[in-house]
């Protein structure tokens, strides 16, 4: 059974506060927690206990590292304390790692820059594209939804342990000495088509708000501005009424991905 005091815990950790208190998260469902435990030792992000049914420990018990607090759990009580609107056999509380970085180790890569992202869904499949694209660092304002919002880790599905997310002042990275050769591209509903735009090698791409776009206050700090045309006038619409307005922001990520990936 789930102690009443760990109940607690558990769902106090889908709020921020919480989570940075007791400095760990929720993870749920078979896949994302057998790939932390099959990553052991290779991962930052530690599993600490499990709250498992039956089933799933009769499945995955040779796979549970010595010394690993594992509750055993009715379905009934893992849909107390779940997340999720259907719980999936197993949930694990996660220790979250420290991000210590140095700017220079961004000098070589691909960079995902988003400024004040605010929908979880929007940052989970962010990072999972990023992860399928081979690209490892995503640098958010402070701003942004928290990396371990319940619904970020996910929409993440496991990417979440695999990208390194940054909380910074996008500006202040920019200025970093080890970064003034990189080549920074903003995105834009009127910028130019990316199709046709050269880029340099290794970029570093901001993406701005849902809302409102990228703000101003990096125009200087660019060499391009990019944009992903619409080909919704090239096909039609029924009725004679106009395409869509502007993309999805995890799509829009997609897109620039797949063609900065594609150049390579």
């Amino acid at each position: 059974m789930i102690s009443i005091a760990r109940s607690k815990l558990i769902r106090s950790l889908d709020r921020k506060k919480s989570r940075e208190q007791q400095n760990l998260f929720v993870v749920e469902g078979v896949k994302m927690v057998r790939e932390l435990l099959d990553a052991g030792e290779s991962s930052a992000h530690r599993v600490v206990e499990i709250f498992a049914t039956e089933d799933w420990i009769r499945t995955n018990g040779d796979i549970l590292p010595v010394g690993l607090e594992l509750t055993g759990v009715s379905e009934k009580e893992l849909r107390k304390v779940s997340q999720l609107v259907t719980p999936q056999q197993v949930l694990a509380l996660v220790r979250i790692p420290e991000q210590e970085w140095l700017p220079a180790s961004l000098a070589g890569e691909t960079v995902i820059g988003l400024e004040a992202i605010r929908d979880p869904g929007n940052l989970g499949t962010i990072l999972r594209t990023a992860d399928w694209f081979g690209i490892r660092h995503i640098l958010c304002t402070p701003d942004s939804v928290d990396l371990y919002n319940p619904k970020v880790v996910q929409a993440s599905m496991g990417a979440i342990t695999r990208t390194r997310v940054y909380y910074t002042d996008l500006l202040e990275v920019i200025k970093e000495p080890a970064l003034l050769e990189k080549p920074i591209y903003g995105t834009f509903l009127g910028g130019e088509n990316i199709y046709e735009t050269e880029m340099g090698q290794n970029p570093l791409i901001l993406f701005g708000n849902e809302s409102t776009g990228l703000s101003g206050k990096y125009d200087t700090c660019l060499k391009g501005r990019l944009s992903i045309p619409s080909f919704a006038g090239e096909t039609g619409t029924k009725g004679g009424q106009g395409g869509p307005e502007s993309l999805n922001l995890a799509s829009a990520v997609a897109v620039v991905c797949s063609e900065i990936l594609r150049r390579k």
